[in-house]
């Protein structure tokens, strides 16, 4: 059970994190995109990004919840 928390606790972190940093650029930078392609193209970065993020922060989790005793 604690590894399914530590697990879910980390993809939630690690998802809030990628949203944050995307932000983030957006805000420093402004739109990085100059028609309706390249803001599909983008928004598909950004799934792959998130996606890799969220895996990335399930494995912390659940490495972290199976060493933590």
């Amino acid at each position: 059970m604690k590894i399914i928390f530590f697990s879910l606790l980390g993809a939630f972190t690690f998802g809030v994190t990628c949203i944050a940093i995307t932000w983030g650029i957006g805000a420093l930078f402004g739109p990085l995109y100059q028609g309706e392609d390249e803001a599909n193209r983008n928004f598909g970065y950004f799934l792959v990004a998130f996606s890799v993020f969220v895996i990335a922060g399930a494995g912390a989790g659940f490495y972290y919840g199976k060493n933590r005793n």
